[in-house]
């Protein structure tokens, strides 16, 4: 009996002493340069192009189980429409041969270009250096995956107006447009309340309104926008945000000045956390 107890005992502390498994991780290139994976990168109809614009459909070619992450920073390059950037790093599992498809986040870094489609295929890039790394960390960090990132993502890349990162959150809005100020060591522009493209709470400044509104039912929580696009899916202008809308039913009433806005058509979106739910055709100037 008791030889069988010793015995008992060392097998329970070998056991102890065995090392789990860990399982291996490799960044997407690499992953891609061993041939571990299989990756095809496609747009993402659900989302708009500043918050999941992608999916990423990963394969494991490999018997033994792997791990890929998608770095925040990464790039991603499509012909015809907007190239992108991770904005948000992703660490996939992946059993052995697994397929698995992923939606990401990332942000259009090409304004003059059409936002990407059901129909767009990426390539991966490599990792943003400099500035635009720095910016695409930040975002992250504060999670601002929203129009006020994707405005300052576009300073960067596009030299747009440092003015153009404003929205409904104005804390936020002048939190983010200094933070850029300061990576591109420039002046932080001054607010202009009187300047209607960057004040979003003053309909006063409105001189031709174009109003509508939208019914939706929320089963619980949400976050709500309504966003205007143009005819390449950019984003143009956000109509109403609200992050903490609750349960029930609900009626949301948004305008926009058709002076200002002078296109034949824009789209409008209600987009609930992060997906496309509403999605409405206007033509203001036939209005």
């Amino acid at each position: 009996m008791k030889n069988t107890i010793i015995l008992v005992l060392a097998v329970l502390s070998i056991a102890a002493t065995r090392k789990p498994s860990v399982q291996p991780t490799f960044d997407l290139n690499v992953a891609l340069e061993k041939g571990y994976v299989d990756v095809a990168i496609t747009g993402n109809p659900e989302s708009s192009h500043y918050l999941k614009p992608i999916f990423v459909e990963l394969q494991n070619l490999k018997s033994d189980p792997i791990k890929v992450r998608i770095p925040n920073g990464l790039q991603l390059h499509a012909p015809d429409v907007q190239d992108v950037i991770v904005t948000k790093e992703e660490m996939i599992t992946l059993a052995p041969n697994e397929k698995t498809s992923r939606e990401v986040y990332a942000m259009c870094t090409q304004q003059y270009l059409s936002a990407s489609n059901s129909e767009s295929n990426f390539t991966v890039g490599t990792l943003a250096t400099g500035d635009l790394a720095t910016l695409a960390a930040e975002i992250q960090r504060s999670e601002n995956y929203s129009t006020l990132g994707q405005y300052a993502i576009w300073a960067i890349t596009d030299e747009e107006p440092l003015n153009t990162i404003s929205g409904f959150d104005m804390e936020e809005a002048t939190r983010l447009k200094t933070y850029v100020a300061n990576l591109l060591e420039v002046p932080v522009p001054e607010y202009d309340p009187d300047d209607y493209l960057t004040n979003y709470h003053d309909d006063g400044l409105i001189k031709r309104a174009i109003t509508s509104k939208f019914k939706y039912r929320s089963l619980g929580g949400a976050k709500i926008s309504i966003a205007m696009f143009d005819d390449e899916d950019r984003i143009v202008r956000e109509l109403y945000n609200d992050p903490f809308v609750s349960g029930g039913e609900h009626e949301f009433e948004f305008k926009f000045d058709a002076e200002v806005y002078r296109d034949k058509a824009y789209f409008i979106r209600m987009i609930v956390d992060d997906e496309i739910k509403i999605n409405m055709k206007m033509e203001p100037r036939n209005g």
